[in-house]
């Protein structure tokens, strides 16, 4: 491989960065607050690729010394097979097949200030699957009991035949990445895996994480939903 094409590979990753974080594909991988880091590196390397690109080039003293300035090591290919996958065939976000291999794993813990209470509405309150799991484990679930809420998320299955409406939350990137689920029950017609659905309902009493029995909504309802631009809390 020769400099100019060393230069030409790394202004290919540079510019599979900015595809990426200027849209929302990046989202795939990384948390929210990646954006700006990727946007800043993928502009670096296409300031090296011009740099290397226009740099004179040393001296030709002799053939060899030649040959050793102006040729870089052939495995640099192997740096474009990342950005020819998402170029080519782009992973979908982490999903179901993730959430049911870690449905051991433990859940996240409520955080250390006062739980407040849901505010009063007169209609299903938005609770985050998550939030809706450390709630039922804290007080006894009394901030949750006898309320509406609306959990939103997609499908993951297991093997005894429940379903369960499902997030993953991600601190940076996809290889920290946790499931939490909540047990779907009352309702018949499960909706197909890693479809995205709005689960309405109350808590099941009695059901929390590390408990007896998985945390649980009663469904009154089941909507589909499109999958959000970022999949990940």
């Amino acid at each position: 491989m020769t400099r100019t094409t060393q230069a030409l590979v790394v202004g290919f990753l540079g510019a599979v960065l900015l595809r990426l974080s200027l849209g929302d594909g990046y989202l795939r991988y990384v948390t929210g607050w990646m954006k700006w880091p990727l946007v800043a590196t993928g502009v670096v390397l296409l300031g090296l690729t011009v740099w290397l690109l226009l740099r004179p080039a040393p001296d030709e003293d002799d053939g060899d010394h030649h040959d050793h300035e102006h040729k870089v090591p052939a495995m640099t290919w192997l740096a474009i097979v990342p950005g020819v996958i998402v170029f080519v065939a782009s992973p979908p976000s982490l999903g179901a097949y993730l959430a049911e291999r870690r449905a051991g794993d433990p859940v996240a813990a409520a955080p250390d200030a006062e739980i407040l209470p849901l505010p009063a509405s007169d209609g299903p309150v938005d609770v985050e699957v998550a939030e809706f799991m450390w709630r039922a484990g804290a007080e006894d679930g009394s901030t949750i009991k006898d309320r509406d809420v609306r959990l939103t998320g997609f499908v993951s299955t297991d093997e005894n035949g429940n379903w369960y409406v499902t997030r993953i939350a991600i601190a940076c990137c996809a290889a920290d990445a946790s499931a939490s689920r909540v047990r779907v029950e009352d309702y018949q017609d499960t909706p197909a895996r890693d479809s995205w659905v709005a689960v309405t309902g109350r808590w099941v009493e009695g059901t929390a994480p590390g408990g007896k029995s998985e945390t649980a909504i009663e469904a009154a309802s089941v909507e589909p939903r499109e999958a959000p631009a970022n999949t990940y809390q």
